[in-house]
């Protein structure tokens, strides 16, 4: 029998977390789950804290920054944001529901789910802000577009893979002349200070 390794706990870990909550992630379930003893649980971890601590760290490199290393091979914004879409598309929606609802009852979840979420909107305002925004107009769009995937994640978790892609592809055109609207690309407050003065 091959031997298991550190990655391959955390990645029946996140698939226990994906299929029956935080609930499952207990060492006897993972134990099963693996046909391995405790024993061997202990070997790549000091206890359950440091195991869920790696899980979700697990899950921010699945989930984030492979994706971002995905879309950083180069090319224009454009360019990026086509592979970051792409590649997010591929990504496993039940496990983001599963963490997201781990952390409205678990701080440490919580703590890891706000990081990601900040890293996430700050890779896209910087997506936009290289094609010659304002930094308020590049975070503007980055949260709208970020609050719509989120969104589409938590009240269509069921739609096919052409479903989501036909989504995805009205949210790109309604960001896109959104983008082009000048009144998005001012300050907040710009109008307001215009017509006051």
């Amino acid at each position: 029998m091959a031997r298991t390794s550190r990655n391959d706990w955390l990645d029946q870990g996140l698939d226990a977390l994906r299929d029956g909550g935080e609930g499952a992630l207990t060492i006897d379930g993972l134990c099963a789950r693996l046909g391995r003893t405790k024993g061997s649980f202990y070997h790549h971890f000091e206890d359950v804290a440091a195991f869920l601590a790696a899980l979700l760290a697990r899950w921010e490199e699945r989930q984030t920054s492979a994706p971002i290393h995905h879309a950083e091979a180069g090319g224009s914004a454009e360019q990026k944001r086509q592979r970051l879409s792409a590649v997010v598309r591929s990504l496993d929606g039940r496990l983001e529901l599963a963490v997201r609802a781990w952390a409205l009852r678990d701080e440490r979840a919580a703590a890891v789910l706000r990081r990601v979420d900040a890293r996430r909107v700050d890779y896209l305002a910087s997506l936009y802000a290289s094609e010659g925004r304002a930094r308020g107009a590049a975070l503007l769009l980055a949260r709208l577009e970020y609050a719509a995937f989120v969104g589409a994640q938590m009240l269509f978790s069921d739609l096919s893979v052409e479903g989501a892609r036909s989504l995805g592809l009205a949210l790109d055109r309604a960001l896109e002349l959104l983008a082009k609207d000048e009144r998005v690309a001012r300050p907040p407050g710009a109008a307001r200070r215009r017509r006051a003065t």
